[in-house]
């Protein structure tokens, strides 16, 4: 699944009507709901606010907000189930121009306005990864850390013994810090995390 971080803001025009897109971080049903009433307070005039929100599979939702109905809101969302994201709320704010762009056309601009406004932000993959524990001799420090340079070091702690705390999904490393220590490393794996990894540098216009 893939999420964003921060507030994204995305716009174009069609035939005199201008199409403002916002998508925003919601961590449950209630913070969507919150988010689309702001951008509801933000522009009073407009036409439309229509919206899709994805916070899992089992709790998603779209409105139309008095487009014709399954132009907009279901669109909207289709778009952020097929780029598998979640925890995800998505405004498209529409001021109409006096040109109307029948059902397909509407189907075209909210789907479009979703689609360009994810492809201009960074995204974030989410992985389920291992946290480890190591504790060496300070003779084997450099060398560790060298090791986790490839790896997501969390923290080190400098004590009567070095510690390194990381995330791996890779056993075999475990045993390369091993062979590297003559096998005086002590290894622990703490706990299971999620991780949100960046997939796509933001793209500057």
């Amino acid at each position: 699944m893939y999420r964003i971080k921060d507030l994204v803001v995305d716009e174009f025009t069609i035939n005199k009507s201008q199409f403002i897109t916002y998508l925003q971080r919601a961590e449950n049903e209630e913070q969507a709901n919150n988010f689309i009433a702001k951008i509801k307070k933000e522009h009073p005039k407009a036409s439309h606010h229509c919206q899709a929100t994805l916070i899992n599979e089992s709790l998603q939702g779209s409105n139309d907000d008095g487009e014709p109905s399954g132009t907009a809101g279901i669109p909207m969302l289709e778009i952020l189930r097929k780029k598998n994201m979640e925890l995800i709320v998505a405004v498209v704010v529409r001021y109409y121009g006096g040109v109307k762009l029948g059902a397909g056309g509407l189907i075209r601009a909210y789907s479009k306005g979703v689609n360009d406004a994810l492809n201009s932000t960074t995204i974030y993959k989410v992985l389920n990864m291992d946290k480890y524990e190591v504790i060496v001799d300070y003779k084997y420090a450099d060398q560790v850390e060298h090791l986790l340079n490839n790896k997501d070091l969390l923290n080190k702690d400098y004590q009567m013994q070095v510690s390194f705390t990381y995330l791996n999904n890779d056993k075999s490393f475990n045993n390369q810090i091993k062979e590297m220590t003559s096998g005086q490393a002590i290894v622990k794996k703490l706990e299971n995390v999620e991780v949100e990894i960046a997939v796509k540098e933001n793209e500057d216009d």
